[in-house]
């Protein structure tokens, strides 16, 4: 595991009346981690330089409104992003991209009859 891309503080203000499993956070910041790897590729196979949150996987799934929840570390992701730029819209993108996860995943535990969220629910 590499640098936490996501407050771990913060997920549980996403989540609200659920309880998050201590491995969860290690886990969000891994897929967190993924998608952003994916995006740089798609960046570069597609000849740009910057990656933007149109680059990032899932960002259709979205519901485009911005939650008060910062889950993304900013600096976290500039330094995952190895051979592009970050475009100014990435953070929040993965962001929305992020907290959608968190709240299916909720969606999921309460559907097992679970109060917890687990890696295993993403």
């Amino acid at each position: 595991m590499g640098e936490m891309l996501v407050v771990k503080s913060k997920i549980k203000e996403v989540a609200k009346d659920m309880n998050v499993a201590g491995t969860f956070a290690e886990a969000l910041s891994d897929l967190a981690a993924t998608l952003i790897r994916d995006a740089e590729a798609r960046t570069e196979a597609n000849k740009r330089s910057t990656v933007m949150g149109k680059d990032l996987a899932l960002c259709f799934i979205t519901n485009k409104k911005m939650p008060k929840e910062m889950l993304v570390v900013r600096s976290k992701v500039k330094e995952t992003i190895k051979n592009c730029n970050m475009g100014g819209d990435l953070p929040e993108h993965l962001n929305l991209v992020l907290c959608h996860l968190v709240q299916r995943a909720c969606e999921r535990a309460r559907e097992n009859k679970r109060s917890t969220i687990q890696p295993k629910d993403l």
